[in-house]
């Protein structure tokens, strides 16, 4: 195919110097058409037109002289064809003549111009006055044709394509050569090849076809870092995956922790997209979930998490949101980088002010704090939201504030910090332990003093366990080189003490497990803590299990070698006002909620006919009516009122009744809300394993994909990795078995292979 603008028709003789030998009549008048709808041309151009080796042909230029040429050019038109691609006597259609004139052209065009490129050349295409290739806009990549140093043009693909040059004539010379070169180009002629396959098929399914082959090497690349990404292996480790399959004759180019990152990125991009469209789509009810900590390179970060309700799923899901770096740890920078996270993920203020619910963190001043804070701003932006504070956290605060409050020495404690110091010194005490101790003995005692996060309970209780089944071991060993520590040992109150905070701790334990379950709901979590109050107060009026035990245990064998006395120095923990202290702080701090006037469990009960006042329950329930519709404000949903008529009246007849639609679904929405972020410490445990001292050199970003990946994705056996895979070529990422990249150097191991040369 030629250029419309360097090719003439093949009747006309040569414009320049050869036209003045056409002298015969015959030739006459085509010389006259040729000389009205081209006019003469600068030598320079006609030197370039000479340069392609086809015949110059000129259009025309003058508007003025549009009509005159245009009857012209019917007259003759019958004597004329281009050299490659011959043209019918036929006009062009009604159509294609009303489409020309509602074009804008570029301003070197006239309207004739523009049919004659576009009937000429399919493929072109004029947008705003600027020019594009359908066919490479269509099909945008070559897919399984690619070859090296051969690329679509971005600018044909977008239609940006412009003539350069100071005057008219020069800017149309300069859009007939883009136009040919395009036309000859071989990325162009690819593209051709792929349309001729795609007569009987789309264009995205031809493209997938012929990369099938290429799409099934990269989703082996794509698995391979998938896995590694879920058991927390560096992504460096691919280069010796990849290895293996090259050994085992796969063709991969994407063999480096570079690549491999990218394709994290892209997977955990993807990911996200996927499901908090759906999310959205779903108008998903949600509760935020947020907590700091710090990476091991001392940085501070925010972690941030979703709970929400779905209808295909029957409890809460919790959704890993992402990983941000704190610039600042003021609560204007948390608050805006909490939204704009969000909204980045398609959260967008709207959908947050008709769908959140809730907002839930720890009880740190930035976050939770009266004046200026995290969740005071929440409040301003997003009225009527429930803020939670972490039921762990108020847990170990209620017990903190308890022992503080006592006067007496905490004899307890202070032994524990010293075995703590002690066994973390170096490896030599620990190893002397080691004789002494039995292994799993000495495991614990050295975890003796980490009472750190939500798990604080069953951290403690596990050191203070440790240091009941190792008495009589530690007595020994602390008898020959702690003398101090072995006379607390050997001081019967320092037993009793030891013997209350184990069976006050473990009821604190099981509470805190039990409030971390993921089944745990906002009412349930009540319940827990009222039954923890009333065994605290059975053991204050009672004895404990492992109080029970001391005067056993001092007559038994184990412990005769230790000569117990009641050393005045070490006075033994008032016990009744210890108690006392931790059921009081429960109260106010777990079962009182200062952040509403009115307890929001009262509005709670409405759904939970265990809870109703059933002396005071009639159908219908006017008071519990009044405070439906409170309800319904909390959560964001309307209840239909007949259903809670219907669910009300069912249960004053019977028990086991079906539960209505609307109440279902309010239910669902009261689960929602999370009562604590033990999930975000579960996230800060992953991070710690995934950021390593070895590892250190990870961005946070980096980090927050590989987070994605591992807490959203599915087990290795039932991820699909194709959508991923064609989603990666579609944003033009080149597949595992593209040739256009540098060639990986071979290492050498001339003294390893000599030995094997050997005769």
């Amino acid at each position: 195919m030629g250029d419309p603008g360097s090719e003439m028709i093949e009747s006309v003789p040569p414009a320049g110097p050869e036209a003045s030998e056409a002298t015969t009549d015959e030739n006459e008048d085509d010389i006259q058409f040729v000389s009205i709808l081209f006019p003469k041309m600068p030598k320079r151009q006609g030197d370039f037109l000479r340069f392609l080796n086809v015949k110059k042909v000129k259009t025309d230029t003058e508007s003025s002289n549009n009509k005159s040429q245009c009857e012209l050019s019917k007259s003759k038109e019958p004597n004329f064809k281009y050299v490659e691609q011959p043209i019918t006597e036929e006009n062009p259609s009604c159509s294609s003549k009303e489409e020309t004139d509602n074009l804008v052209l570029p301003d070197c065009w006239n309207e004739k111009q523009a049919l004659m490129f576009t009937e000429q050349y399919k493929w072109l295409e004029i947008k705003e006055g600027k020019l594009g290739c359908k066919d490479c806009s269509a099909v945008r990549h070559l897919g399984s044709k690619a070859e090296k140093h051969v690329h679509v043009s971005k600018e044909w693909i977008a239609y940006l394509v412009t003539p350069n040059g100071s005057n008219k004539t020069t800017r149309q010379a300069s859009l007939r050569k883009k136009i040919r070169e395009h036309d000859v180009s071989k990325a162009h002629g690819k593209i051709q090849d792929l349309l001729k396959e795609s007569i009987n098929d789309s264009i995205s399914n031809l493209v997938h076809k012929q990369n099938n082959k290429n799409i099934d090497a990269t989703v082996k690349v794509f698995n391979t870092v998938y896995s590694l990404v879920k058991h927390n292996r560096p992504l460096s480790d691919i280069e010796g995956a990849v290895e293996l399959q090259e050994k085992n004759g796969e063709v991969n180019c994407l063999n480096t922790r570079y690549s491999a990152t990218r394709i994290a990125e892209h997977i955990a991009k993807e990911m996200k997209m996927k499901i908090f469209k759906n999310i959205i789509e779903e108008n998903a009810k949600i509760c935020i979930i947020i907590d700091e900590a710090s990476t091991v390179s001392k940085k501070s970060i925010l972690v941030i998490y979703l709970q929400c309700t779905v209808h295909s799923a029957p409890t809460p899901v919790m959704l890993f949101v992402a990983l941000k770096e704190l610039m600042s740890t003021t609560a204007e920078y948390i608050f805006n980088t909490v939204l704009s996270t969000l909204n980045d993920c398609g959260f967008t203020d709207e959908y947050l002010k008709a769908n959140l619910i809730a907002f839930c963190s720890d009880g740190a001043n930035t976050v939770l704090g009266k004046k200026s804070r995290v969740a005071t701003k929440l409040l301003e932006n997003f009225p009527k939201i429930i803020i939670w504070n972490c039921l762990n956290y108020r847990l170990h605060l209620s017990l903190d504030d308890s022992i503080s409050e006592i006067k007496q020495v905490n004899h307890f404690k202070l032994f524990l910090d010293k075995i703590y110091s002690i066994y973390h010194q170096s490896n030599k005490n620990q190893n002397k332990l080691l004789e002494t101790v039995a292994k799993d003995l000495e495991i614990e005692i050295i975890k003796i003093g980490r009472v750190m996060g939500p798990r604080w309970a069953a951290c403690s209780l596990q050191a203070a366990t440790a240091v009941w089944h190792a008495y009589p071991v530690l007595y020994m060993h602390f008898s020959n080189s702690h003398s101090g520590l072995a006379k607390r040992l050997a001081n019967i109150n320092f037993l009793q003490d030891l013997a209350l905070m184990i069976d006050i701790l473990e009821e604190f334990s099981l509470l805190s497990t039990a409030l971390q379950s993921r089944s745990t709901n906002i009412q349930k979590a009540q319940k827990l803590i009222k039954r923890t109050i009333r065994a605290l107060e059975n053991l204050k009026i009672g004895t404990g299990k492992h109080e029970s035990q001391i005067e056993g245990l001092i007559k038994s064998d184990k412990f005769k070698d230790i000569p117990f006395n009641k050393n005045n120095k070490f006075n033994a923990l008032p016990r009744s006002m210890l108690l006392e202290n931790i059921i009081e702080h429960m109260h106010l701090r777990l079962v009182s909620d200062r952040n509403h006037n009115e307890s929001i469990f009262d509005y709670f009960d409405l759904l939970e006919p265990s809870a109703w006042p059933y002396e005071e329950v009639t159908s219908p329930w006017i008071a519990g009516e009044k405070k439906l519709f409170h309800l319904c404000e909390i959560l964001k949903y309307e209840i239909d009122l007949s259903d809670f008529r219907e669910f009300v009246n069912n249960n004053i007849k019977s028990n086991n009744v079906s539960i209505p639609t609307t109440i279902q679904k309010a239910k669902k929405i009261v689960n929602t809300i999370a009562i604590n972020n033990a999930e975000a410490e579960r996230g800060f445990n992953l991070m710690n394993i995934i950021c390593t001292r070895v590892r250190n050199s990870l961005t946070i970003d980096h980090i927050s994909d590989l987070m994605t990946i591992n807490l959203l994705g599915k087990e290795l056996t039932d991820w699909d990795a194709t959508p991923f895979v064609k989603s990666w070529s579609n944003c033009n990422h080149r597949l595992a078995t593209d040739t256009r990249v540098r060639q990986k150097s071979t290492k050498t191991y001339e003294n390893q292979l000599a030995i094997w040369n050997l005769q």
